[in-house]
């Protein structure tokens, strides 16, 4: 496996990333900490997007109008 990406509180309502035991990131603000977290898990290749399955065309449930 790779190294464990990571976030802590750095702050009052502030956020750091690590990768492994590495700082990468500093004071991030809790409002775009998730977005800071898949910027940073993408960068390293690590992202991996749901699989979307789809349904057999017979066997869906009837919608209600």
């Amino acid at each position: 496996m790779g190294r464990a990406r990571r976030y802590v509180g750095g702050a009052p309502d502030k956020i750091d990333l690590y990768v492994g035991k590495e700082v990468v990131r500093r004071g991030i603000p809790m409002d775009g900490a998730c977005d800071q977290l898949i910027e940073l898990i993408k960068e390293h290749d690590r992202w991996q997007e749901k699989e979307v399955e789809e349904e057999p065309v017979g066997e869906r449930e009837p919608q209600l109008a």
